[in-house]
């Protein structure tokens, strides 16, 4: 290190070549700047002096670097100012001590497990003001501490930030949007994030084996409805404090978990608000929790503290206990005659199967400090994307107009091959695939004018070898019947169209093992695999982790989308004894690519509701006029989504179908 008065080196990059400026040394600067001209980015890093300065000016910057030193790299405009990796394995390595990098755009690490954006192994870093995108993990810090990452704009990534094994480490006033996971850590403590914005995610936060953490003051809303907001594993001391918790899949699941979780609003989730199971110690205090969708609080062999909440207007029940110890004293239940027990006729709904529940006495009116005081829209503004293909799919045959459609396809649609289309903005059918897309998959059947689905199904190897995952011929052709009755022609791939393939048998896959089966054997880790944006994935596997996955099936973002689903076949097959494996395989893919068709949960109430499966409850009765494999109740025995001619309560799924909400998703609030 040098002593305390140095010499500040900027490095200014143009456009042709690279140039060299020394701070306060204008004759060193003439006298090497010719020779200094050829450098690369790499070989400026190299020459550098610890404590210098880089500045880059704005245009792209191709390939990878490793920063070896402390030094400050700050480019020009974040926007203008890109490093892009083509596809190397980490775009910026970090390995110094003291390193600042900022206003700067990171983009295409490879799509390989441990490639990132920005992969820090090192102590005491800042990353500031960025944009980063494109990239298997944003940023990757690894066995480190005391590292700050601050205003970064995480989209279109399999994970925004990964933290494993790192401690005391900061996540400041940055947003995510359109990633597999907005922030994923490992055995990790001691982390902050604050002021923060999480959205439009599989999962917003995935925490696995992490201590003495805390989220403040941010927002985690509108994120994937199978997956959801906040996911805590086997994680101690890890509190959510003073945020907005709204409209998720699950706004908060503690799983192994102890968490302390107060003055937060927690709206309109979709499963549940709150689940606790298998954990020690939760507290929910102080906070504001109504609109559910579905049930608020679910209880299961846990001890927990539930005090001083507003908990109303949710729509099955407020509570759903299943545990050994739960004080739920001191809460407004939406009435001053505290819960309900059989209908929400006053307060709301609770449910119990042991007396171990403590709810008397209950607060008589609503609590004017439960909750947040802060509004989402009012702090945060959402950073939308737009899907499009970062590398355009490319024919090699002759294409005379130069428009991205050969000649041959434009002759068999009655295009003009001498007149340039704007086929990558063409989608005469409104099947969410353009001209280009549609001639791709031309040999597979596509009609530019006809709705296309396509769907790629892998299928896990059984342990049995007399069982196959595999769905059957004669019930995909039911099912590609009924979507032909409604003039669309759904194509599925079972290694008949490109992919499709039996995978190597796993045990106990994990929520963040599916995500990378995605990348593996659907992108076969290509960022710009041209399926993707086309084919809905699906994956038919057995033993996923019951911690992990408590239904048969789910949809998740693999990568930026909702265009994943996945089906647990041994754990449908055990549950539906009397139903063929076959049948619960395709069933299952009906209900699970419905919601990547953009039917959703608050959508309509009899989509995804425990209750119609259940003879005695009173959903059962309500909807069962709602004859759709959307409807658990019908789920492996229709096939079919409902066309809303049967009466009271029923929906049409058909008419309701959104065939762009695939690589378009979004989780906005229904108008109604």
């Amino acid at each position: 290190m040098h002593k305390k008065k140095k010499t500040i080196l900027t490095l200014i990059l143009v456009i042709v070549s690279f140039s060299v400026i020394f701070s306060g040394c204008i004759q060193q600067e003439k006298k090497q700047q010719k020779e200094e001209k050829t450098l690369s980015l790499q070989q400026l890093i190299n020459n550098a002096q610890p404590g210098d300065t880089i500045y880059l000016l704005s245009q792209t910057y191709t390939g990878t670097i490793v920063i070896d030193k402390p030094l400050k790299l700050i480019g020009e405009d974040k926007h203008t100012t890109i490093i892009d990796g083509d596809y190397g394995e980490t775009v910026i390595h970090i390995i110094a001590d003291g390193v600042t990098v900022t206003n700067l755009t990171v983009r295409n690490s490879g799509g390989h497990l441990g490639n990132s954006g920005i992969k820090i192994e090192s102590d005491d870093n800042l990353i500031k003001d960025c944009l980063i995108y494109r990239t298997k993990t944003g940023i990757y810090i690894d066995n480190t501490e005391d590292n700050s990452i601050s205003n970064c704009f995480f989209r279109t990534n399999s994970e925004g930030i990964y933290f494993k094994e790192t401690s005391k480490n900061i996540v400041d006033n940055c947003q995510f949007c359109h990633n597999a996971f907005g922030i994923h850590t490992e055995k990790s403590s001691r982390l902050t994030i604050k002021d923060s914005y999480v959205h439009t995610n599989g999962i917003g936060v995935y925490s696995v084996d992490t201590s003495d953490s805390e989220i403040t003051h941010s927002s985690v809303s509108d994120n994937n409805q199978d997956g959801g907001g906040i996911w805590f594993y086997n994680c101690k001391n890890f509190d959510i404090y003073d945020c907005n918790i709204d409209h998720n899949g699950a706004g908060v699941k503690l799983i192994k978990s102890d968490s302390k979780i107060s003055y937060c609003n927690l709206h309109r989730n979709m499963y549940h608000t709150i689940k606790v199971k298998n954990s020690e110690n939760t507290v929910i205090q102080n906070c504001d929790i109504r609109n559910s969708y579905r049930t608020a609080i679910i209880v299961k062999e846990s001890n927990c503290n539930l005090n001083n909440n507003n908990i109303v207007g949710n729509t099955l029940y407020a509570l759903k206990y299943e545990s050994d110890s739960c004080n739920a004293r001191e809460n407004w239940w939406g009435s001053i005659t505290g819960p309900s027990y059989i209908n929400s006729i006053f307060g709301d709904r609770i449910s119990f199967k042991k007396l171990s529940l403590k709810i008397f006495p209950w607060n008589i009116k609503p609590y004017e400090n439960a909750g947040s005081t802060w509004d989402t829209k009012q702090v945060f503004t959402k950073l939308e994307v737009v899907s499009e293909r970062f590398k355009p799919i490319e024919f090699d045959e002759t294409d005379t107009d130069d428009d991205g459609c050969p000649d041959w396809w434009e002759e068999k649609w009655d295009y003009n091959p001498l007149v340039s289309d704007n086929h990558k903005s063409l989608d005469p059918d409104n099947d969410g695939l353009n001209n280009i897309e549609e001639c791709y998959t031309d040999s597979y059947g596509s009609d530019p004018f006809y709705k296309d689905i396509f769907l790629e199904v892998d299928w896990l190897e059984c342990k049995n070898p007399s069982v196959t995952n595999k769905p059957p011929d004669d019930l995909i052709e039911k099912i590609k019947d009924n979507f032909k009755k409604h003039e669309i022609n759904l194509h599925v791939d079972v290694g008949n169209l490109g992919g499709g393939e039996e995978i190597q048998y796993y045990n106990g896959l994990k929520t963040s093992d599916l995500r990378d089966l995605y990348w593996e054997y659907f992108l076969h880790n290509d960022l710009d695999n041209p399926r993707k944006g086309i084919f809905h994935y699906a994956l038919v596997l057995n033993d996923i982790e019951e911690l992990y996955a408590d239904y048969g099936g789910f949809v998740f973002f693999g990568w930026d989308n909702l265009d994943t689903i996945m089906l647990d076949a041994q754990k449908n097959q055990e549950w539906f004894k009397d139903i063929k494996r076959g049948k619960i395989i395709v069933g299952g893919i009906m209900h699970e690519l419905g919601h990547t068709l953009g039917l959703l949960i608050n959508d309509h109430d009899g989509i995804d509701n425990d209750e119609t499966s259940e003879i005695l409850r009173q959903s059962f009765w309500e909807y069962r006029n709602y004859k759709s494999c959307m409807n658990y109740r019908y789920t492996f025995y229709s096939l079919d989504y409902s066309d809303g001619t049967h009466g009271r309560n029923d929906y049409n799924d058909w008419k309701n179908l959104d065939l762009t909400f695939f690589k378009n998703t979004h989780f906005n609030l229904p108008s109604k």
